[in-house]
């Protein structure tokens, strides 16, 4: 359409679609920080204008009309087509904040302790960690850049391998003074093997020792990669953990390696982000920063260099 004057207000269009996928007045009234009155106003606008009805209520419930279904996904491809175009001329050079999304486990065990060099190097810049649980969704919360443990498999964003995942078992010195000797991976049947949701990897481990995996059970099943450390800490089991995760543990001799055998687990680290994201020059100070972080600990000890 070439006249784009006759074209009812954008502002009703997103109210449209806000009603449209809440099914309320008041719950689309609270997002768009307006009232329902106002709500209401502009609906009744969008219908007057098109000549249909696009809602209607019964029973205090809220339905689309077959007219309020065919125009939804027209309304929402146009808005999001507005936004990613906003987004993409965006003006990144004056921007001096990054979001690095990491999981617990990573930044508290290996990136905190090189952290305070970033922020020594790089005073003007504001770096935001949001922690997750091994996503890599960049629709929401702002993330520029991730480091997300895979395969190398997500489609849309660009990914970089950054380090290489070393698990094996380990455990306090404490656990095996009380109970049955550890001298080879059969005696593992004598030890409580604490797990996370994901069994492959223990169970690969478990193969490539030549165990027969059906063995041993799941005894107690953990989902967060920190809460698996300290109870492995506590003696309360044997844990399949990345190396580089537990080095500092390990050093001081608070947990010790029974097995010298370790397995990749099939994936890497990798950093994973939107290739927009390396417009802001921040981005590009922090993933440099980051990789040759990664390199300069493969340089001094190449054990250290994988996690």
């Amino acid at each position: 359409m070439n006249n784009l004057n006759g074209l009812p207000s954008l502002n009703f269009l997103h109210t449209f679609e806000s009603v449209a996928r809440h099914l309320s007045f008041t719950n689309a009234a609270k997002e768009l920080f307006v009232t329902q009155a106002a709500v209401s106003h502009q609906i009744k606008a969008l219908e007057d204008y098109l000549g249909v009805k696009l809602f209607y209520r019964e029973k205090r419930k809220v339905f689309l009309s077959d007219e309020g279904q065919k125009l939804l996904p027209s309304v929402v491809s146009g808005l999001q087509g507005i936004a990613d175009s906003l987004e993409n001329i965006r003006n990144y050079d004056s921007e001096d904040t990054i979001v690095v999304g990491v999981g617990s486990s990573f930044s508290a065990n290996w990136l905190v302790h090189r952290l305070g060099a970033f922020y020594q190097k790089f005073p003007e810049i504001n770096l935001h960690l949001k922690i997750f649980n091994n996503e890599s969704d960049f629709s929401s919360g702002g993330t520029d850049m991730a480091v997300v443990w895979g395969i190398g498999d997500w489609h849309g964003l660009m990914c970089e391998k950054l380090m290489v995942v070393e698990f094996t078992p380990v455990c306090s010195p404490e656990l095996i003074k009380k109970t049955h000797p550890l001298k080879t991976p059969e005696d593992l049947i004598h030890y409580p093997l604490l797990d996370d949701p994901d069994y492959d990897i223990w169970q690969q481990w478990l193969e490539e020792a030549g165990i027969p995996e059906r063995k041993y059970k799941r005894r107690t099943v953990i989902r967060d990669a920190n809460v698996v450390i300290h109870s492995t800490l506590e003696g309360h089991g044997i844990a399949l953990c990345a190396v580089g995760i537990v080095q500092e543990y390990l050093d001081s001799g608070r947990l010790i390696r029974p097995f010298d055998h370790s397995i990749t687990g099939g994936g890497f680290y990798y950093l994973v982000y939107p290739e927009k994201a390396l417009r802001k020059p921040p981005v590009r100070l922090f993933k440099t920063w980051l990789v040759q972080e990664v390199r300069k600990a493969e340089s001094m000890d190449p054990s250290q260099g994988t996690i």
